[in-house]
C-alpha cells in the first residue's frame, strides 16, 4: 500500500498519541500527558512555530514527524529543526520516514527555508542508515545544559 503524507489533523489525536508513546519508549523518555497535550495542542495550532505531519497507509496513520521551525543567526531565512520522527515498528521498511523528511524538505524548498536538520541517538542504526542515504552526517557535536526549573512556577 502506497503511504502518503499530510498535515497532522485533529482527527489524528488519538493515533498520534499511540505513536508518541512508542516514540517515547523507544528512546527510554517519560513524558507527562500535560507535556503531551501541550505538544499536540501546538502541533495543531497554525500560529505555532511547531509543526506536524502523519504518515498515512490507507486509513491508518503510521507515522509522525515533529518539527520546529525558527529563526536563524547566520541567515534571514528560518530553519526547521525536525524533532521528532516515529514509524510504527509493523510499517516500518514501505518508506513512511523518507517521505515524512522528504515532506519537510519540499514545503521548506516552496517556503525559502534554509535547512532541515534533525539529530538522533548514535546507536539508531536503523534511522541512521536512511539518514545516510539522505544527507551527509555533518561534524557537530551536541552539549546539553539542564535547566533547573523552580517548582512554584508549575512547569512540568
Amino acid at each position: 500500500m502506497a503511504v502518503t503524507i499530510r498535515p497532522a489533523a485533529p482527527a489524528d489525536a488519538l493515533a498520534w498519541r499511540v505513536l508518541w508513546r512508542g516514540y517515547c519508549e523507544f528512546y527510554g523518555a517519560e513524558v507527562s500527558d500535560a507535556v503531551t497535550e501541550a505538544t499536540w495542542t501546538r502541533i495543531l495550532d497554525a500560529g505555532q512555530p511547531v509543526l506536524g505531519y502523519v504518515a498515512c497507509a490507507g486509513d491508518a496513520v503510521i507515522g509522525f514527524a515533529n518539527a520546529v521551525l525558527h529563526p536563524n543567526t547566520w541567515s534571514t531565512r528560518p530553519v526547521c529543526y525536525l524533532e521528532d520522527l516515529f514509524v510504527a515498528p509493523e510499517a516500518r521498511g514501505q518508506g513512511a520516514a523518507r517521505a515524512l523528511i522528504e515532506a519537510l524538505v519540499a514545503r521548506g524548498q516552496e517556503a525559502g527555508w534554509l535547512r532541515v536538520y534533525w539529530m538522533t541517538h548514535a546507536d539508531n542504526d536503523r534511522a541512521r542508515a536512511l539518514y545516510d542515504a539522505i544527507t551527509p552526517v555533518t561534524n557537530w557535536v551536541r552539549y546539553d545544559v539542564p535547566i533547573s526549573v523552580r517548582a512554584d512556577l508549575g512547569y512540568p
